[in-house]
């Protein structure tokens, strides 16, 4: 064209392109009120098999069963992998919500034309999102396949076969103590009911979705220590409770709701799903008085209180346990707070030098002393 813009085919009636833009092609007609949908590939191919299928129809060729099957949509293995995820999984506010933003770009797809060439299209059109949440996407996008795997509704998981992006750990934000006083001032002053759930998150790094699904049941104020039995890596944690972790514990049992398992409750006894409104709130006003709190959310406050373990020198095995990582290489990101921990580890080198040498300048004037 003049113009530089490319004129697009004349649509044909039974024949159309699925995902858009994909440049894959599929034909879709009907016989004695059966429909049937085939897969192809290219829109050439997929036009010629059209016709001559219709021909086949009208002399009465006998189509292939297979070509009846009944299709299994996204949005089909979507919802089964949904109600997993809410009985085992921790993540399952997470994945909810991810799965409602994947949807409606693959909701009515069927399997078989989800490719790993298909969701690498689409996540590379996701420019808005972070590499990490890119790569959580796709996660997601893998645990639905897989879980249609084991309900015996899909053969392959397309989504294995799309790369992950390499994420930037180097750098760890976490909230500092001037900060903290920041969110926790206007906490107390616009609602202080949920003071103690501040606490609880920046004093023993629980997750949002392990703090609001936490029961009573499994809270033991007297040995310091509650039970996660839903946790991330899909394994259950023991939380060592700090002193301040327990008088926030004690302050929400003081207003327990008898009729409600859970710790965390609102103002009307009712166990609260998502600290999303009062948060957002609370944060809105903070960026207003420390725009540097603008990248604050949730999940900082576990960052938050995994680096001041490192910083006030606890060791990277021990952090690990009562951070539940399950791997150690997730502990080993916050490491470099911990410089004075690391001079005192070397200086310790030094000190074996000399004493070393003083042992063997003992033994060596033993050895003297002996001979004369």
């Amino acid at each position: 064209m003049a113009n530089g813009t490319v004129k697009k085919p004349k649509p044909i009636k039974g024949v159309y392109e699925m995902p858009a833009e994909s440049g894959i092609w599929w034909i879709n007609y009907y016989i004695e009120g059966r429909r049937f949908r085939e897969k192809v590939g290219r829109r050439s191919d997929a036009v010629t098999l059209y016709q001559r299928r219709k021909t086949d129809a009208r002399m009465g060729v006998k189509m292939p069963e297979v070509r009846a099957r009944r299709a299994v949509l996204f949005e089909e293995i979507a919802a089964d992998a949904l109600v997993y995820s809410k009985e085992h999984k921790a993540s399952y506010p997470g994945d909810r919500s991810t799965v409602g933003k994947l949807l409606p770009v693959f909701g009515k797809v069927p399997l078989d034309a989800i490719t790993p060439q298909t969701i690498k299209a689409y996540l590379e059109t996701r420019d808005d999102l972070t590499k990490t949440t890119i790569n959580r996407y796709r996660g997601t996008i893998s645990m639905i396949f897989q879980e249609a795997i084991r309900n015996g509704k899909a053969k392959a998981n397309p989504a294995r076969l799309v790369r992950l992006h390499r994420e930037d750990n180097s750098r760890v934000r976490f909230v500092t103590y001037p900060e903290e006083a920041v969110i926790r001032a206007i906490i107390r002053e616009r609602c202080p009911i949920h003071e103690p759930e501040l606490t609880l998150a920046l004093e023993t790094g629980m997750r949002r979705g392990e703090l609001y699904s936490l029961d009573w049941d499994r809270v033991d104020l007297g040995r310091r220590q509650l039970l996660l039995l839903k946790t991330k890596n899909g394994t259950a944690r023991v939380v060592i409770l700090t002193a301040a972790a327990v008088s926030a514990l004690e302050e929400l049992q003081k207003r327990r709701n008898p009729d409600s398992p859970k710790v965390c409750l609102t103002r009307y006894g009712e166990p609260m799903v998502s600290p999303r409104a009062w948060f957002e709130l609370v944060m809105e006003e903070a960026v207003k008085k420390n725009p540097s709190l603008k990248d604050v959310t949730w999940h900082i406050f576990r960052h938050t209180y995994i680096s001041r373990l490192v910083m006030a020198g606890v060791d990277l095995r021990t952090v690990q346990e009562l951070a539940g990582h399950k791997d150690i290489k997730m502990t080993v990101r916050y490491a470099h707070l911990a410089p004075a921990h690391k001079l005192a580890a070397v200086d310790r080198l030094a000190e074996y030098r000399r004493e070393q040498e003083k042992a063997e300048r003992s033994k060596t004037t033993s050895i003297d002393s002996a001979a004369a």
